[in-house]
């Protein structure tokens, strides 16, 4: 049996209920999304009372098992109008199960003018406290003060100054292994949701009792040994275990796909100021409290973390990631890490997603309002953001936004979120990717750029988006670390193997892939529902008239090919 807490934050009434069935066991975006689906009004507005807000572990969180333990956030989102699943890493996952809790749910919502609160989950019972000492603070001075009353291994959820002004690329924040709420479901406004809510912080006590049962130990114990010898044996995730995500800068300038100028490049001079190899040399060389191997949950065998510390040797920004360095660095033209690291800790200070926010950035440097290329005016931007300044609110309401408001046509976003770090006119895979997710433009949903013979022809790259939206929505399915699929994206035997020791149930393949093409599926119907039509399925105008001067190519996919991609 799987518990889910269901918390009114109107009346404050908590009750407690049981399911059995295989979406609850499998947890995650599998659960998340179906809960939207079936509990969301879709034309309900996002910030109102009638959407809820969904925290799911998955069914290997609290187990031995690596990178078994992100959470799945599901709401509506109010940055795309449709539904929206967010992911993150940390200790949350393993709090809830240590609790007995497949999920956590926030409904309803209070007056506007109600206090905030504070939701603490302890073995024994469920409380509300006054949450206004954290209100106007940034997230690292609230993971203090929340370390300080309630343990640093408690696992805890919060959210920035920006959505508590309801900014619509605001994300929620959880706990690290050291107590830092600095593990981010970042995308498409979720923070936000939360402040709707007037809950300012959900505490996870440390005091949870609950066990792992295991139906087959053993088989289970060899299970968990085969993946941590499948991810450090496959050359992708092993290639992320050194350098992280950064590797992908020298990917991506190599087949021109690297945004840059506010994406109307796919290649920056002097990428390599910003590539993996120089952000390894540089934490090497500082030392201190700079790591190139950091792990967002435990336990992980991977550890493409790291920890980028200043010039001397303190901590900066922990993590940097490859899609924050393109985003805020190379599509700004900026060529400097510590820039890059310095606006990535504004953005987690003010609980903003560094997509959304540099994307917009980028828009403002196309308007005029700075050069590109200019790090200390990118920085002074992030603080206006921080600032909660009238141009602050802009950006932080993300790259559509902010196009509108300064007046600048080539806005890289779809249904609304900033396109994440790969240029979809040299990528057309990508593009399909971006194109047909029923979240706006979205990476994780369908990474096809490894798998591309010719990125620029948009040849076959329905069935290629396909086939990767169900290999990348599989690790979602279940609490997964995406990057576990590089060692089972052929075969899923090792982690249905774990399923069936834990809980002794058999989930063949292709039942597995028909609940997540039924996930998928009722994704895309719930958008439909909430009236956001097939054309909106698009990059603006721009993409498609004018070539990416590096290969020359325009978005070339029809309203009819991205339709194919999202039938299921």
């Amino acid at each position: 049996m799987f518990s889910t807490l269901r918390i009114n934050t109107a009346t404050r009434e908590v009750k407690k209920e049981t399911h059995s069935s295989k979406e609850y066991l499998l947890g995650g975006r599998t659960l998340s999304s179906r809960l939207v689906s079936r509990e969301v009004p879709a034309d309900c507005e996002p910030l109102g009372r009638k959407n809820s807000l969904f925290f799911c572990n998955g069914a290997m969180s609290g187990t031995t098992v690596s990178s078994s333990d992100r959470i799945s956030i599901g709401g509506k989102s109010p940055l795309t109008g449709g539904i929206k699943e967010s992911n993150a890493g940390g200790i949350v996952g393993t709090r809830m199960a240590q609790q007995g809790l497949r999920c956590i749910t926030l409904e309803d919502a209070p007056p506007r003018n109600a206090s905030w609160q504070v939701v603490v989950i302890g073995k024994d019972n469920v409380e509300f406290i006054n949450g206004e000492f954290l209100a106007g603070k940034g997230v690292y001075e609230k993971s203090e003060l929340l370390s300080e009353k309630f343990s640093p291994k408690a696992g805890c959820i919060t959210i920035g100054p920006a959505a508590e002004k309801l900014l619509l690329t605001s994300g929620i924040a959880c706990s690290d292994p050291h107590g830092v709420c600095s593990r981010y479901a970042g995308r498409g406004g979720l923070g936000a949701v939360m402040a709707s809510k007037k809950v300012i912080a959900i505490v996870i006590k440390n005091d949870g009792e609950v066990k792992p049962e295991y139906v087959d130990p053993d088989g289970f114990k060899e299970g968990s040994k085969k993946i941590i010898k499948l991810l450090r044996e496959n050359p992708v995730s092993s290639q992320f275990t050194k350098y992280g995500t950064a590797a992908m800068v020298d990917i991506c300038q190599a087949l021109k796909v690297l945004p840059t100028r506010n994406f109307t490049h796919g290649v920056m001079e002097g990428a390599e100021k910003i590539n993996a190899q120089t952000m390894y040399d540089t934490i090497k060389e500082r030392g201190g409290e700079g790591l190139t191997q950091h792990a967002c949950m435990h336990p992980c065998a991977i550890q493409c973390s790291n920890v980028y510390p200043d010039k001397d040797g303190k901590l900066l920004c922990s993590p940097v990631e490859y899609e924050t360095m393109a985003l805020m660095g190379s599509n700004l033209c900026l060529k400097n890490l510590d820039t890059i690291a310095t606006m990535n800790r504004i953005a987690n200070d003010a609980g903003v997603d560094t997509l959304d926010c540099g994307a917009a950035i980028g828009v403002a440097m196309e308007a005029g309002l700075a050069e590109f290329g200019d790090n200390e005016a990118a920085v002074q931007m992030m603080e206006e953001i921080r600032n909660l300044t009238p141009l602050g609110r802009i950006l932080a309401s993300g790259c559509k936004v902010a196009a509108q408001v300064l007046g600048v046509r080539h806005a890289p976003h779809v249904l609304g979120q900033g396109v994440p770090a790969y240029e979809p006119r040299g990528s057309k895979g990508m593009a399909m990717t971006y194109l047909s997710s029923p979240m706006g433009a979205d990476h994780t949903f369908g990474f096809t750029l490894r798998d591309e013979e010719d990125p620029t022809s948009k040849e076959g790259k329905v069935a290629l988006s396909k086939k990767f939206q169900v290999i990348g929505s599989r690790m979602d399915a279940m609490g997964m670390c995406n990057f576990v699929r590089y060692s089972v994206r052929d075969d899923m035997t090792p982690l249905l193997d774990l399923i069936k020791a834990r809980f002794g149930v058999v989930i063949s393949d292709k039942e597995f892939d028909d609940m997540v093409k039924e996930t998928l599926k009722l994704e895309h119907q719930f958008n439909s529902d909430a009236g956001i039509p097939a054309h909106a399925h698009r990059f603006t105008e721009s993409f498609y008239e004018e070539s990416q001067p590096e290969t020359g190519e325009k978005v070339d996919i029809t309203d009819e090919e991205t339709a194919q991609a999202m039938q299921w």
